[in-house]
């Protein structure tokens, strides 16, 4: 659990980032759908405090996109792939750093994916370790900042997150058949790439 200030942060500059609205007209509005998460027992001074300096870092972001011109992404995609990695970086294992993705933005859209690495990925899969295979594929996307299709994989590392959650309440839980689907997901998602 996140200090309030630093919940407010990382709230503040999504809402600040996917809006084009100054924060002052922000609050006048009447700060649409913002709560202070339930864990927190203090009144929300220091949740409301980091989510103003949150909100004001997110406009900032937001103007750096608008300002590049080096990729052919709309704004909206722009603003869509910032805040997936913004919403990442609070809960990710994967070290994420917004400077170095944004010097990069030309390459979020990009992807190629090497024949030596796709044959590393699949023999990984033969071998059934679905878990290396799924980290080997995230840590090229993060490297090479290929922002677009970290979020379209990131689904399938999610489920298979959620497949081992179950496993690791229910030991009865049996994951042979899922797992073989993810891996069909995976050899599908690098074939399509």
């Amino acid at each position: 659990m996140l200090h309030p200030t630093a919940k407010g942060i990382f709230d503040g500059r999504i809402k600040g980032l996917n809006n084009s609205v100054h924060i002052t007209m922000y609050v006048d509005n009447g700060i649409k759908g913002l709560k202070i998460p339930d864990y927190y027992t203090s009144p929300g001074i220091e949740y409301y405090i980091g989510f103003g300096t949150g909100y004001e870092q997110g406009q900032k972001l937001r103007v750096l996109l608008e300002k590049d011109s080096s990729s052919q992404m709309s704004l909206d995609e722009k603003t869509e792939c910032l805040s997936f990695l913004l919403i990442k970086q609070e809960t990710c294992r994967l070290i994420l750093s917004t400077e170095s993705f944004l010097d990069n933005i030309k390459c979020w859209e990009e992807f190629n994916i090497p024949k030596t690495t796709i044959d590393e990925i699949q023999n990984l899969l033969k071998e059934n370790k679905t878990q290396r295979a799924v980290d080997k594929i995230l840590i090229y996307l993060k490297e090479k900042f290929y922002l677009k299709s970290l979020m379209e994989f990131y689904t399938i590392y999610d489920e298979l997150k959620r497949i081992r959650q179950k496993k690791k309440k229910n030991k009865e839980y049996i994951i042979i058949e899922e797992l073989e689907k993810i891996k069909i997901e995976i050899q599908n998602w690098i074939s399509l790439k």
